[in-house]
Protein backbone atom coordinates (compact mmCIF):
# COMPACT_ATOMS: atom_id res chain seq x y z
CA UNK A 1 0.00 0.00 0.00
CA UNK A 2 1.36 3.94 -0.37
CA UNK A 3 1.43 5.66 2.50
CA UNK A 4 2.91 8.98 0.85
CA UNK A 5 3.09 10.37 -2.73
CA UNK A 6 6.01 13.28 -3.37
CA UNK A 7 5.57 15.07 -6.57
CA UNK A 8 7.88 17.49 -8.32
CA UNK A 9 7.02 21.00 -9.31
CA UNK A 10 8.16 22.05 -12.32
CA UNK A 11 6.73 20.06 -15.36
CA UNK A 12 4.69 17.80 -13.18
CA UNK A 13 2.31 19.81 -11.26
CA UNK A 14 2.65 22.91 -13.59
CA UNK A 15 3.39 22.55 -16.82
CA UNK A 16 6.63 25.08 -16.56
CA UNK A 17 9.50 22.76 -17.34
CA UNK A 18 9.42 23.32 -21.45
CA UNK A 19 9.11 27.10 -20.74
CA UNK A 20 11.95 27.15 -18.48
CA UNK A 21 14.16 24.66 -21.03
CA UNK A 22 13.43 27.56 -23.44
CA UNK A 23 14.02 30.51 -21.79
CA UNK A 24 17.63 28.66 -20.11
CA UNK A 25 18.50 27.77 -24.02
CA UNK A 26 17.92 31.89 -25.36
CA UNK A 27 19.99 32.78 -22.11
CA UNK A 28 23.03 30.58 -22.64
CA UNK A 29 22.92 31.39 -26.46
CA UNK A 30 22.38 35.46 -25.13
CA UNK A 31 25.95 35.28 -23.17
CA UNK A 32 27.89 32.91 -25.42
CA UNK A 33 31.02 34.56 -26.68
CA UNK A 34 30.73 33.30 -30.35
CA UNK A 35 27.49 33.48 -31.99
CA UNK A 36 25.88 29.40 -33.05
CA UNK A 37 29.08 28.26 -31.27
CA UNK A 38 26.62 26.47 -28.29
CA UNK A 39 26.18 22.64 -28.85
CA UNK A 40 22.78 21.99 -29.16
CA UNK A 41 22.76 18.10 -27.91
CA UNK A 42 24.20 19.44 -24.43
CA UNK A 43 21.09 21.44 -23.49
CA UNK A 44 18.92 18.35 -22.00
CA UNK A 45 21.61 18.10 -19.45
CA UNK A 46 19.84 21.71 -17.97
CA UNK A 47 16.50 20.08 -17.50
CA UNK A 48 15.87 19.51 -13.71
CA UNK A 49 19.12 21.04 -12.00
CA UNK A 50 18.69 22.90 -8.89
CA UNK A 51 19.81 26.57 -8.89
CA UNK A 52 23.82 26.54 -8.15
CA UNK A 53 24.80 23.22 -10.98
CA UNK A 54 22.15 25.24 -13.34
CA UNK A 55 24.45 28.22 -13.16
CA UNK A 56 27.51 26.22 -13.76
CA UNK A 57 25.97 24.22 -16.81
CA UNK A 58 24.98 27.25 -18.03
CA UNK A 59 28.80 28.89 -17.69
CA UNK A 60 30.48 25.63 -19.18
CA UNK A 61 27.64 25.39 -22.26
CA UNK A 62 27.83 29.28 -23.27
CA UNK A 63 31.59 29.20 -22.52
CA UNK A 64 31.00 32.76 -21.35
CA UNK A 65 33.77 34.34 -19.04
CA UNK A 66 31.63 35.41 -16.60
CA UNK A 67 31.68 34.71 -12.85
CA UNK A 68 28.74 32.84 -11.60
CA UNK A 69 27.65 35.83 -9.34
CA UNK A 70 27.40 37.54 -12.71
CA UNK A 71 25.46 34.83 -14.62
CA UNK A 72 22.96 34.50 -11.48
CA UNK A 73 22.31 38.62 -11.77
CA UNK A 74 21.59 38.42 -15.48
CA UNK A 75 19.91 35.04 -15.45
CA UNK A 76 17.64 36.64 -12.60
CA UNK A 77 16.69 40.14 -14.26
CA UNK A 78 16.18 37.96 -17.98
CA UNK A 79 13.70 35.75 -16.09
CA UNK A 80 12.25 38.12 -14.39
CA UNK A 81 11.75 40.30 -18.02
CA UNK A 82 10.14 36.73 -19.26
CA UNK A 83 7.94 35.50 -16.46
CA UNK A 84 6.52 38.86 -15.38
CA UNK A 85 3.25 37.96 -17.18
CA UNK A 86 3.19 34.07 -16.60
CA UNK A 87 -0.08 33.15 -15.11
CA UNK A 88 0.32 29.69 -12.94
CA UNK A 89 -3.28 28.71 -12.90
CA UNK A 90 -3.19 28.76 -16.60
CA UNK A 91 0.11 26.60 -16.64
CA UNK A 92 -2.00 24.18 -13.72
CA UNK A 93 -2.29 20.64 -14.14
CA UNK A 94 -5.76 20.52 -12.82
CA UNK A 95 -6.76 17.13 -12.83
CA UNK A 96 -4.01 16.63 -10.20
CA UNK A 97 -6.60 17.43 -7.74
CA UNK A 98 -8.47 14.01 -8.25
CA UNK A 99 -5.36 12.38 -7.02
CA UNK A 100 -5.06 14.75 -4.09
CA UNK A 101 -8.84 13.95 -3.58
CA UNK A 102 -7.60 10.16 -3.92
CA UNK A 103 -4.69 10.62 -1.19
CA UNK A 104 -6.54 12.08 1.53
CA UNK A 105 -9.46 9.84 1.32
CA UNK A 106 -7.17 6.76 1.95
CA UNK A 107 -5.03 8.88 4.24
CA UNK A 108 -1.82 8.53 2.11
CA UNK A 109 0.71 11.69 2.86
CA UNK A 110 1.45 14.23 0.23
CA UNK A 111 4.33 16.41 -0.24
CA UNK A 112 6.38 18.03 -2.79
CA UNK A 113 9.89 17.87 -3.03
CA UNK A 114 11.27 20.42 -6.06
CA UNK A 115 14.88 22.01 -6.81
CA UNK A 116 12.87 25.44 -6.75
CA UNK A 117 13.02 28.57 -4.10
CA UNK A 118 10.84 27.30 -0.83
CA UNK A 119 8.75 30.75 -1.46
CA UNK A 120 8.98 29.77 -5.33
CA UNK A 121 7.07 26.54 -4.44
CA UNK A 122 4.66 27.90 -1.58
CA UNK A 123 3.69 31.23 -4.20
CA UNK A 124 2.78 28.62 -7.36
CA UNK A 125 0.69 25.84 -4.98
CA UNK A 126 -1.23 28.85 -3.38
CA UNK A 127 -1.88 30.43 -6.86
CA UNK A 128 -3.45 26.84 -8.02
CA UNK A 129 -5.28 26.48 -4.77
CA UNK A 130 -3.93 23.50 -4.04
CA UNK A 131 -1.24 24.43 -1.30
CA UNK A 132 -3.29 23.39 1.89
CA UNK A 133 -3.22 19.55 0.00
CA UNK A 134 0.37 19.24 1.05
CA UNK A 135 2.18 17.37 4.24
CA UNK A 136 5.07 19.18 3.61
CA UNK A 137 6.89 21.07 1.31
CA UNK A 138 10.64 20.43 0.73
CA UNK A 139 13.26 22.80 -1.69
CA UNK A 140 16.22 21.77 -3.24
CA UNK A 141 17.92 25.53 -1.98
CA UNK A 142 18.31 23.45 1.84
CA UNK A 143 20.65 21.22 0.06
CA UNK A 144 24.14 21.38 -0.73
CA UNK A 145 23.40 19.53 -3.25
CA UNK A 146 20.21 18.84 -4.89
CA UNK A 147 18.33 15.98 -7.64
CA UNK A 148 20.01 14.17 -8.56
CA UNK A 149 21.57 13.81 -4.96
CA UNK A 150 18.86 11.82 -3.17
CA UNK A 151 18.93 13.89 -0.47
CA UNK A 152 15.88 16.29 -0.98
CA UNK A 153 14.06 12.98 -1.22
CA UNK A 154 15.39 11.02 1.76
CA UNK A 155 15.11 14.44 3.55
CA UNK A 156 11.31 14.84 2.30
CA UNK A 157 10.17 10.83 3.31
CA UNK A 158 12.22 11.55 6.94
CA UNK A 159 9.46 14.64 7.46
CA UNK A 160 6.60 12.16 6.36
CA UNK A 161 7.67 9.53 8.92
CA UNK A 162 7.12 6.97 5.78
CA UNK A 163 10.20 4.35 4.32
CA UNK A 164 10.85 4.40 0.99
CA UNK A 165 9.58 1.33 0.16
CA UNK A 166 5.93 2.64 0.99
CA UNK A 167 6.26 5.93 -1.53
CA UNK A 168 5.93 6.85 -4.84
CA UNK A 169 7.52 10.10 -6.73
CA UNK A 170 5.91 11.64 -9.66
CA UNK A 171 9.02 13.34 -11.33
CA UNK A 172 9.50 14.10 -15.20
CA UNK A 173 13.32 15.05 -15.87
CA UNK A 174 16.19 12.59 -15.62
CA UNK A 175 17.68 14.24 -12.68
CA UNK A 176 14.40 14.15 -10.03
CA UNK A 177 13.79 10.75 -11.53
CA UNK A 178 18.08 9.59 -11.22
CA UNK A 179 17.04 11.02 -7.60
CA UNK A 180 14.07 9.29 -6.12
CA UNK A 181 15.75 6.13 -7.54
CA UNK A 182 18.40 6.46 -5.57
CA UNK A 183 16.83 6.99 -2.55
CA UNK A 184 14.52 3.87 -2.74
CA UNK A 185 11.49 5.21 -4.41
CA UNK A 186 9.19 3.28 -6.74
CA UNK A 187 8.81 6.38 -9.82
CA UNK A 188 6.09 7.25 -12.14
CA UNK A 189 7.16 9.38 -14.96
CA UNK A 190 4.95 12.09 -16.44
CA UNK A 191 5.86 11.81 -20.22
CA UNK A 192 7.53 14.86 -21.64
CA UNK A 193 7.55 14.19 -25.97
CA UNK A 194 8.47 18.25 -26.23
CA UNK A 195 12.52 18.20 -25.45
CA UNK A 196 14.67 15.08 -25.40
CA UNK A 197 14.17 13.68 -21.77
CA UNK A 198 15.62 10.27 -20.64
CA UNK A 199 12.71 9.35 -18.99
CA UNK A 200 13.95 5.71 -18.62
CA UNK A 201 14.49 4.86 -15.14
CA UNK A 202 11.57 5.49 -13.95
CA UNK A 203 9.67 2.56 -12.95
CA UNK A 204 5.85 3.30 -14.92
CA UNK A 205 5.54 6.27 -17.42
CA UNK A 206 1.93 7.74 -17.75
CA UNK A 207 0.82 10.76 -20.22
CA UNK A 208 -1.02 12.53 -18.32
CA UNK A 209 -3.24 12.98 -14.36
CA UNK A 210 -5.83 10.52 -15.00
CA UNK A 211 -3.69 8.02 -15.94
CA UNK A 212 -1.61 8.50 -12.85
CA UNK A 213 -4.70 8.40 -10.99
CA UNK A 214 -5.32 4.75 -12.44
CA UNK A 215 -1.87 3.68 -11.67
CA UNK A 216 -1.92 4.97 -8.24
CA UNK A 217 -5.02 2.90 -7.06
CA UNK A 218 -3.60 -0.26 -8.35
CA UNK A 219 -0.50 0.59 -6.85
CA UNK A 220 -2.25 1.23 -3.32
CA UNK A 221 -4.19 -2.39 -3.44
CA UNK A 222 -1.16 -4.28 -3.48
CA UNK A 223 1.10 -5.12 -0.32
CA UNK A 224 3.81 -4.26 -2.04
CA UNK A 225 4.75 -1.79 -3.97
CA UNK A 226 6.57 -2.75 -7.47
CA UNK A 227 9.46 -1.66 -9.14
CA UNK A 228 9.81 -2.41 -12.61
Amino acid sequence: MIQAIIFDMDGVIVDTEYIDFQLQKEFVERISPVAGAVDEAAFPTLIGRSYSPLLQGIKDLSGSELSLTDISDQLEDYAKERYQQLDYPSLFRADIVAILDYAKEKGIKLAVASSSRKDHIEEVLEACGILSYFDTLVSGEAFTESKPNPAIYLATLAKLGVSAQDAVAIEDSAFGIAAAKAAGLAVIAYEESRMPVDQSQADYHEKDMQSILVRLKGLHQVDEIKRV
